[in-house]
């Protein structure tokens, strides 16, 4: 169930039901055992004192440990900076001055007094105060010495301490480091002045209120209070790790309140256990044989289609859950694959008619071209009119069927498109030239309209080829006084350019057929006029989607990839996703 999110979509899903279900009994379980622990808390600080105290005492080992490190390696710095001698020797100096502006940011932070230097003899040199600085020896030196308190070394550091809080003052230790070469023959040292409950406060998190007390012990043999303050043990004292020579983590445990019977706890854990497993049982089962129905329905539709049964569908229902989702996917995949099939059969026809059709053009072009020039040298030397008129309509006849040989080669062999920008207006302008004066011989209106200065990514001679070809058909489709456009308009990144006339029309039923090869609706048509313009159409990335009905003309719609500024012909994707309104089987 890994990314499900509740909504007012999903409150009534298989998984949401499975999951309220399933939380419900979480819950009920969890009260039950919040009861059983309440009474017996035995078991509870069984758990806390074993190895839930064991993992607390490490991790806070390790925030003290990275705290004292982080304070280690701030002095590390302090005591190698290179404008530090010249603080000591020549205070004002520009390095003096650097020296004493750093001290003051590194003495600023809250779990500082400050920093301060020691001569040789432990004396108080000078001293830098942080913003906590309070008491000796910043207000007065009266009763400063750290000469009796306990001293440790730690990686090369000095701890001295601690001193506990008394007489109002707060309590602290000294990290002390000799100073880089400074020319006093390394007497002076460099120490940062460390509040002491910055330390021991980091042992909050580690205790268990009335059960485990965690506390600190120093060199001295003091235990020290998360506050810093001396502490009264009171329990039995459990040893911890060590954090720094004389220094490691004790805890106080009250072994009073572990007096609690566990075996009971124990056997009425096991009975509730026991009546949560069954009634979890009881509820996926009854769920299981439900799903176990609709997935067979899934199951049976899988089988229907695998057995050629392409017009099967699932009922998808009005529960809106993931079988019936399921159900929708796969009844789109069953029009997709059905349409995919579709188009597999109809592609695999078009391969073997253009093989077909490239051979007979192939065989039937030179004797043709043969035969032509044989009629025309007859036709200049008969001198009988009748004959010479049959040998004209022979001519015809010939010239006639050397277009179909054309054509069927252009169908064969479709030429590939190359593609670069082209203008609207400069096609529209070539496709009028031509059309024009055919449209005015049949007595049809011709006329272009939309916006001319519209910009295409196509092959110009190849798209230029399927407009004259639909506008000669536009045009035949026309009775006298008839009407054919052709009109530019931008549609997102795409320009299409519609081909209308108000001509006869296609029926309903043969919409799909119009662009098969070899299918015509007209008495002197070879039928591959339309497919040679959809082979096109799809060489320029193009789609092409024809709409009409019968006495009331007919609308061709061609989309094409707008051209764009700066664009260059690899930057355009070789593949176009089918429009959605295209005819599915061209």
């Amino acid at each position: 169930m890994s990314g499900f999110h509740w909504s007012r979509n999903q409150r009534m899903s298989l998984v949401g039901r499975y999951t309220l279900l399933s939380v419900g009994v979480v819950i009920c379980a969890l009260v039950a055992l919040s009861f059983f622990y309440q009474r017996f808390s035995s078991e509870l600080i069984d758990r806390l004192t074993g190895e839930r105290l064991s993992a607390q005492v490490a991790a806070t080992s390790n925030k003290l440990s990275a705290f004292l490190d982080a304070r280690i390696y701030q002095l590390v710095t302090l005591s190698n900076h290179p404008a530090l001698p010249a603080f000591i020797d020549a205070p004002n100096s520009p390095q003096a001055e650097e020296a004493l502006a750093l001290l003051r940011v590194e003495a600023d932070s809250p779990d500082l007094y400050g920093v301060l230097f020691f001569d040789w003899n432990d004396n108080l040199d000078r001293l830098v105060a942080g913003q906590a600085a309070s008491g000796p020896p910043y207000w007065s030196k009266t009763g400063w010495d750290i000469r009796g308190l306990p001293r440790v070394e730690h990686e090369g550091i000095e701890f001295i301490g601690p001193q506990l809080p008394e007489n109002g003052n707060s309590g602290w230790i000294l990290m002390r480091q000799h100073i880089r070469d400074n020319g006093l023959g390394q007497n002076t040292s460099v120490a940062l002045h460390m509040r002491l409950a910055s330390l021991t406060e980091l042992l909050v998190s580690a205790g268990v209120a009335g059960v485990i007390e965690p506390l600190l012990r120093t060199p001295g043999g003091v235990v020290l209070d998360p506050t810093g303050r001396p502490a009264e043990v009171t329990g039995e004292l459990i040893e911890g790790p060590s954090i720094l020579p004389g220094w490691n983590i004790v805890m106080s445990v009250h072994p009073g309140t572990i007096l609690q019977p566990i075996d009971q706890t124990r056997f009425w854990l096991y009975v509730t256990a026991t009546l949560i497993i069954l009634v979890i049982l009881a509820i996926f089962f009854a769920l299981s044989r439900s799903l176990r129905r609709r997935v067979d329905t899934l199951v049976q539709g899988a089988h229907s289609i695998a057995s050629g049964d392409l017009y099967y569908r699932l009922p998808e229902g009005r529960r809106r859950d993931e079988i019936s989702t399921v159900a929708k996917a796969f009844n789109t995949m069953a029009w997709q694959l059905k349409d995919l099939i579709d188009r597999t059969v109809r592609a695999e026809k078009l391969a073997v008619l253009g093989q077909f059709a490239t051979g007979v053009a192939h065989e039937v072009r030179n004797p043709l071209a043969t035969m032509k020039t044989t009629v025309q040298a007859l036709t200049r030397k008969e001198q009988d009119g009748e004959r010479k008129v049959l040998l004209d309509d022979m001519g015809h006849q010939i010239d006639r069927l050397s277009r179909v040989v054309n054509d069927l080669l252009a169908y064969g062999r479709p030429g590939e498109a190359n593609l670069q920008n082209a203008e609207v207006r400069e096609l529209f302008r070539q496709s009028s030239r031509v059309l024009e004066p055919i449209a005015k011989e049949a007595n049809v209106r011709f006329y272009t309209s939309g916006d001319s200065g519209l910009k295409l990514h196509i092959d110009p001679d190849q798209v230029l080829q399927v407009l004259l070809n639909l506008g000669i058909n536009a045009i035949q489709a026309c009775k006298v006084g008839g009407t054919v456009g052709l009109r530019a308009e931008q549609n997102e990144e795409w320009v299409e350019i519609r081909v209308t006339d108000d001509g006869a029309g296609i029926p309903k039923q043969h919409l799909l057929d119009v662009v098969q090869p070899f299918f015509t609706m007209k008495s002197k048509g070879t039928g591959l006029g339309l497919t040679i313009s959809q082979q096109l159409v799809e060489a320029n990335q193009g789609t092409i989607h024809i709409e009409s009905a019968p006495q009331e003309g007919t609308t061709i719609t061609l989309k094409f990839l707008a051209a764009k500024a700066g664009t260059s012909e690899e930057e355009y994707p070789e593949n176009v996703p089918e429009d959605q309104n295209t005819d599915r089987r061209r």
